[in-house]
């Protein structure tokens, strides 16, 4: 079953993103399971390691092996090697990794939790372990004062080997054939002559391949030889009890650490189904335990090319019974395998490659599928077949899933059809669920009138002959032999013989059929037209929405600019009026409420557009603004949370953005204008501003404008009101006196002045 289906092919596939041996060897070992407890749970695990992956990256499973060996070694009491301690080390060492990885993730993960927190740390043997043993495999002299001691004699021993070596060389260089040494059972031994070797005292520990060269250990190296090799055979021993040490402290965690290893292994299996899922775009189906709803959207079957793989939805809700038919090599033979092997995965608890999946909670699933077309390869007798549906028969319950390829193929038509009729009919008593591809018109018309039989078909296109591979739900297939036939060139009188043939041995029932189905497929045919116009007027009612936005868009920039050219003609007016008001200013005759009349006249034919901006407009600092109820301008200084400041004509205001518009900077001109007001006015104006009660800045925008129309009429001193209070408003308005470039001086009202409620100011008068 499991080869017919290629599970172990998605075997292979997950285990290929396994971090570890372990991991990849527990996946392999997977086979379904049809307990329902166990297979939720697993596919909650995988799902809950598929939101992992996608929000955080895969489980950190850097430098963890399958330590089970060495750990039970160590508990038979035999050594670890110094490689097998690091990699104990290091599994625990990822243990912390991993509880790390798992406390960090904010996405559901109660399952995995469960594992992850099972761990069991031994940082003492990590500490042990990584203070004997360096990163590259080596028993450090650390590991032992009798082992830096051990080393210490060796590094004398062979101080003292090379020095007589040396010796040797130097008194007897003629006999040697070169001055290099040489490694002879683990002792240094020199190159000589083979005719003089017998000249020289010592151990000959063999020649050369040429008999040129005889490798002779000299007497006076063979003591300090002896004393490193005693010194490295020490060495040797003390190592074996570090390790022996170090391997008992394994022991004494030895079931834990296992079990470490083998939770490890479980969640790299997991997380290795994460990433195939995130690979094949697929997801973890939903198991009904008593419920008989089969639904796979938009599956795929994960064996063949993405690129070229047909996405079909599947669904059994109110039926049992699957019953497809088509051309050959239409994509029977794959459907079936496709929610075959879906069921299968489930039972494994792994991912399927479809957008979502609803499954029924199966106690078996037993195959018949011919392997004709088998992704792998074999034949399969009629004799065989009848063997598995004897089995089948046999051991099916109503909750087994039964899946049958081509049912009664092989043998005469007409007994095959039959047969196939009785054994449907007997899954059909026992309410198994049935998947059943076939070519029979018989079955077609019995399976359509049994209501448990939902009748489907594969596409096959007749103008192009070839198949579509797309599954359509509801309508029973045509075999298209004749047009296949026609196609490959078989003789047109015996195509139209056969067809003579076949409608004489038709019944009105087949025909009824027949025509039913094509009805059908005329049916299907326009509503996927429907489909495709709706998709097409869909997206030209996008396209319109854009165009029309693009428009509204391009009518607002072009409002935008209208305004913008008029408030500017408005503010070029202005500037020209202000120019001429300040010329007036240097005459003590002209008429000063009929060049405020003017002016006014020139603000109010300002857009108003401008003067009624959104209050909601947002400012920053630099802007320039208008002031509204003073109709002044003036520079953004600071924007706060919930207020401007706003820096006009010397005087900094605190504003509200609503208070504020933005306006176009003006720009100095120089335009000649012929004034036909009269010079001859000489208007009246009191000799004193009251301000009590005004805010600071409110106040000082008053007394600019009073002093202005002081300075226009002519007069020396005039006095400011501004009463005592807290003193806030007479420090404003001092502040703004001193920087003021039209007043001569300032000072506190005398007696029956107003005292200090008031300030009498002196201006500057022409010529001073």
């Amino acid at each position: 079953m499991k080869d017919v289906l290629e599970l172990e092919l998605i075997k292979k596939e997950i285990a290929g993103h396994c971090a570890f041996s372990l991991g990849k060897e527990m996946i392999m070992e997977l086979e379904p399971r049809f307990d329902l407890l166990h297979v939720k749970r697993e596919l909650a695990r995988c799902d809950e390691a598929i939101q992992c992956v996608i929000s955080y990256g895969s489980m950190p499973f850097g430098a963890i092996h399958d330590v089970r060996y060495a750990v039970k070694k160590a508990m038979k009491d035999m050594n670890c090697t110094p490689q097998e301690l690091l990699d104990i080390a290091s599994l625990h060492r990822g243990c912390r990794q991993i509880q790390g990885y798992m406390n960090s993730v904010q996405c559901k993960k109660e399952e995995l939790l469960e594992l992850s927190d099972s761990l069991m740390i031994d940082y003492e043997l990590c500490r042990k372990i990584e203070s004997c043993i360096s990163p590259s495999g080596e028993v450090m002299d650390s590991a032992s004062s009798e082992l830096r001691s051990i080393r210490q004699r060796i590094r004398s021993a062979e101080a003292e080997v090379a020095s007589a070596v040396q010796k040797f060389i130097a008194s007897n260089g003629s006999k040697l054939t070169d001055t290099i040494t040489t490694m002879r059972d683990d002792r240094i031994c020199v190159l000589v002559k083979s005719s003089e070797k017998n000249t020289i005292r010592g151990f000959i520990h063999g020649e050369s391949a040429s008999g040129a060269t005889a490798y002779v250990e000299p007497e006076n190296v063979i003591l300090a030889n002896n004393k490193l090799q005693a010194a490295k055979s020490a060495e040797q021993e003390e190592i074996k009890r570090i390790l022996f040490e170090l391997s008992q402290a394994v022991k004494q965690s030895g079931d834990a650490t296992i079990a470490d290893c083998e939770t490890i292994g479980m969640l790299d299996g997991y997380f290795a189904r994460a990433e195939y899922a995130k690979e094949i775009h697929g997801c973890v189906a939903a198991i009904e335990e008593n419920g008989t709803h089969l639904y796979l959207k938009k599956a795929r079957h994960p064996l063949i090319d993405p690129n070229k793989v047909v996405a079909n939805t599947y669904e059994l809700k109110d039926k049992k019974m699957l019953l497809i038919t088509g051309s050959n090599t239409g994509g029977k033979t794959v459907t079936l395998k496709t929610i075959g092997l879906f069921v299968l995965m489930s039972g494994c608890g792994f991912p399927i490659a479809c957008e979502e999946a609803i499954l029924p909670a199966f106690d078996a699933v037993y195959v018949d599928i011919g392997d004709e077309q088998s992704i792998e390869q074999s034949l399969s007798t009629f004799s065989a077949h009848l063997t598995k549906l004897a089995m089948i028969c046999e051991k099916a319950t109503e909750k087994s899933l039964i899946i049958l390829d081509e049912l009664g193929s092989g043998t005469d038509p007409k007994e095959g059809e039959a047969l196939a009729i009785a054994v449907l009919d007997e899954f059909r008593q026992k309410k198994s669920m049935v998947l059943a591809s076939t070519h029979y018109s018989r079955l077609k018309l019995i399976g359509a009138r049994w209501p448990e039989v939902l009748c489907s078909s594969v596409e096959f296109d007749l103008k192009k002959m070839a198949p579509t591979y797309r599954y359509i739900e509801g309508l029973s297939g045509q075999s298209n032999a004749f047009e296949i036939a026609r196609r490959f060139g078989l003789k047109e009188s015996i195509i139209q013989h056969a067809m003579q043939l076949k409608e004489e041995n038709e019944s009105d029932q087949d025909k009824l059929a027949a025509r039913l189905d094509s009805l059908v497929e005329e049916n299907l045919a326009l509503k996927a037209k429907l489909e495709k116009d709706s998709l097409e007027l869909e997206e030209l009612k996008k396209q319109l929405l854009s165009e029309k936005n693009e428009f509204d868009l391009k009518k607002e920039r072009e409002m935008e600019e209208a305004h913008l050219q008029a408030a500017e003609i408005v503010e070029n007016a202005k500037e020209e009026s202000q120019r001429i008001i300040d010329e007036l200013k240097s005459t003590q005759s002209a008429k000063i409420h009929e060049l405020l009349d003017i002016k006014k006249q020139l603000n109010e034919i300002e857009p108003t557009e401008e003067k009624n901006m959104d209050s909601d407009e947002t400012f920053h600092v630099g802007d320039y603004v208008l002031i509204k109820k003073y109709n002044y301008y003036g520079d953004v200084e600071e924007v706060k949370n919930k207020y401007l400041i706003v820096q006009a004509n010397g005087i900094r205001m605190k504003l509200k953005p609503s208070e504020c518009a933005h306006a176009q900077k003006q720009k100095p001109k120089k335009k000649t204008y012929v004034s036909n007001i009269s010079k001859n006015v000489s208007p009246s104006i009191s000799m004193e501003c009251n301000v009590i009660g005004e805010r600071a800045s409110d106040a000082l925008v008053i007394v600019d404008k009073y002093l202005d129309t002081a300075i226009l009429k002519g007069l020396s001193q005039v006095r400011l009101i501004h009463g005592v209070g807290t003193g806030a408003l007479r420090s404003a308005i001092w502040d703004y006196l001193k920087k003021n470039k039209h007043v001569a001086s300032y000072r506190i009202g005398g007696e029956g002045e107003g005292g200090t409620g008031a300030t009498v100011v002196t201006l500057k008068t022409k010529g001073k």
